[in-house]
């Protein structure tokens, strides 16, 4: 994070108040007040730059600085307090710095690791390392001396220029100050140029990730335009594959069109042959039942229940669950085909009209079915194979409210059901 105008200005100022106090020797300053102001200032960019994870040393020193500063200001030693708040100052601009360059160095790392990954999907030749700036000696000598190899340095010469700055006022100062305040103020210069050196840098290699970045973008590219092709050669592949096996499969589906339909033909003729056979053997067993019975089957319809037989209500006296002589004769008919003849269940079930008591009128029908019931099974049968119940008014299948209607509901139901 680079430093604001305004704390461009108060450093400025505090930097040249330092200085009028360094010529003045012993005059009488003002209290350290806009040092003690950049001091916090450059503190509080330092934890923002999270220098408590990289650089947690020197925030600490930096931060046990400008509590000192404060106790001095407090105290009235105003000297003291503004070469705390100077210290505090660089310390804490040394954590900004040196945490942001352990963040960039981390950055750079994934960076090439990224770009190597890259490259060698796309089976490209790779790159040779380059420099990280980081990386770059820092020479031997006093602070002056290194500053002037830091602006002779063409690596470097364009970065960092506020601290640069700050290192130049603080090397400019030593030649101005006294002997006794010379080895904190040579201390001072000598962190002042060492933030100078590390922020250029710091400053290089961003600018070199951002060259890398713009690499690895262009890579991602290219990624994406070798994909997009191979997708299309593989879809244009799978297309043709598709169009063979289309074409093989309609070649298949022909011949076995052409056995199917003999096969259909073939079966349809046997099913026909069968279904004859099967009416044929039914109208032979209702020919010979009826015969034997001497009366006529019941009236059929056939629903999805299966076939249903009707015993209308006068096969029974009324109120009574004695099967007249005509309904008895039909049952027997019907008992002599249905037991003549393969098939599923069958089930009796007795319905009344709606006159009368309810009870009453569900045990009529549960005894006229029973009735039911047993003539079928005295006719041939097989017991296990039918059961009744009686279902009393329950599902009209006309107008109760009407003679005809009623008529219509006191009936009798045989189904027998498709055998399964």
């Amino acid at each position: 994070m680079r430093p604001s105008f305004a704390h461009f200005r108060s450093a400025l100022y505090a930097s040249a108040v330092a200085g009028v106090m360094s010529i003045a020797g012993c005059a009488s300053l003002p209290p350290p007040t806009a040092e003690l102001d950049t001091a916090q200032q450059a503190l509080a960019r330092a934890e923002a730059a999270d220098a408590d994870q990289y650089a947690a040393d020197d925030l600490a020193a930096a931060r046990n600085a400008l509590q000192a500063a404060q106790a001095a200001q407090a105290r009235g030693r105003n000297d003291d307090a503004r070469d705390g708040a100077l210290a505090a100052a660089a310390a804490a601009d040394l954590a900004r710095v040196r945490s942001s360059a352990a963040r960039v160095r981390a950055d750079w790392r994934q960076k090439e690791d990224e770009l190597a990954t890259l490259r060698s999907h796309l089976q490209m030749p790779a790159a040779q390392a380059g420099e990280d700036p980081l990386d770059i000696p820092v020479p031997a000598g006093g602070p002056e001396q290194r500053l002037q190899a830091l602006d002779a340095d063409i690596r470097l010469n364009p970065f960092a220029q506020y601290e640069r700055l700050q290192a130049r006022q603080a090397v400019t100062a030593l030649a101005t100050v006294s002997r006794k305040a010379l080895p904190a103020a040579l201390a001072r210069a000598d962190q002042r140029v060492a933030i100078a050196e590390l922020a250029a840098r710091v400053e290089a290699a961003r600018r070199e990730l951002d060259r890398m970045e713009r690499e690895r973008s262009e890579l991602l590219v290219e990624a994406s335009r070798r994909d997009a092709e191979r997708a299309r050669a593989e879809a244009e592949r799978l297309r043709i594959q598709a169009q063979l096996q289309a074409e093989e499969a309609e070649r298949l589906r022909a011949q076995a069109q052409q056995a199917e339909a003999a096969l259909d033909g073939a079966q349809a003729e046997q099913q026909a042959k069968a279904d004859a056979a099967r009416a044929q053997e039914a109208a032979l067993a209702r020919k010979e039942a009826e015969l034997v019975a001497g009366a006529k089957l019941p009236p059929v319809q056939r629903d999805a229940r299966g076939e249903v037989f009707t015993l209308a209500g006068d096969a029974f006296a009324s109120g009574q669950a004695k099967l007249t002589a005509k309904a008895a004769a039909s049952l027997k008919a019907l008992g002599l085909y249905l037991a003549a003849l393969p098939g599923g269940p069958v089930q009796v079930v007795g319905y009344t009209d709606s006159q009368g008591d309810p009870a009453a009128n569900r045990s009529l029908s549960e005894r006229r079915a029973q009735q039911v019931r047993a003539a079928l099974v005295a006719a041939g049968l097989e017991r296990a194979r039918v059961t009744a119940q009686g279902r009393g008014e329950e599902a009209p299948v006309a107008d109760n409210r009407t003679a005809a209607g009623r008529a219509k509901n006191r009936r009798v139901e045989i189904v027998v059901a498709p055998k399964s």
